[in-house]
């Protein structure tokens, strides 16, 4: 049976959790609507309907705050699951993987608006951002390529990381400079797509 203060201990935590949860969501939408730098603390705050004190005291300020949205938007991205089911081809399924990852960024706009921006001119941010640009951020596609290995659809002596590497970029420069800055036809990023899926399946990057 818990004690008073067990209980009260859990209450508290719960508290704080849903606290966080509204000021990262106030935080979002403020830094959307005004831009980082123009963004106030005490606008959040009141967005949020939290005390003014407890973001410096959950987050460490504004900076923290960003951290945590990163991480937040990381974390979703590497943890869900695929929305489609495994591909018999390589081809498919980077296919598959680049219009999915379309369809997150699309939905996930205002974020991603803001931290390429704060990644293009807070070299400090950049940095840190560089750390989940490696070949691992994604494990759904790595399991996926992995189990083609298995079945032997996709070579032994393919480098996965690399291949990942190569199609998040791809995805980075179609999705942002193409659909949300150019806002090519849904055609023409289709066929970038297919463009991409046929170059990078029939040479993939190799292991040293």
């Amino acid at each position: 049976m818990k004690t008073n203060t067990q209980t009260k201990k859990t209450i508290s935590i719960k508290d704080r959790a849903a606290t966080e949860a509204r000021i990262l969501a106030a935080a979002r939408e403020v830094f959307a609507r005004r831009g980082y730098d123009a963004a106030g603390l005490r606008e959040i705050a009141e967005t949020a309907q939290a005390n003014l004190s407890l973001i410096s005291r959950y987050f460490g300020g504004k900076e923290g705050l960003l951290d945590a949205l990163t991480e937040q938007f990381v974390s979703a991205r590497r943890e869900g699951g695929l929305p489609y089911p495994p591909q018999e081809t390589l081809r498919d399924e980077i296919y598959r993987y680049l219009h999915a990852k379309l369809r997150e960024d699309l939905r996930d706009e205002d974020i991603v608006r803001l931290l390429i921006s704060r990644a293009a001119i807070d070299a400090d941010f950049r940095k840190k951002g560089a750390e989940n640009l490696d070949g691992k951020a994604d494990a759904n596609f790595r399991e996926r390529v992995a189990d083609l290995q298995a079945r032997g659809a996709v070579g032994s002596e393919v480098d996965i990381d690399l291949l990942f590497a190569a199609v998040m970029y791809a995805s980075f420069s179609v999705n942002f400079f193409g659909a949300m800055v150019g806002a090519r036809p849904d055609q023409e990023i289709d066929a970038l797509f297919g463009n991409y899926a046929d170059a990078l399946s029939k040479s993939p990057p190799l292991r040293d």
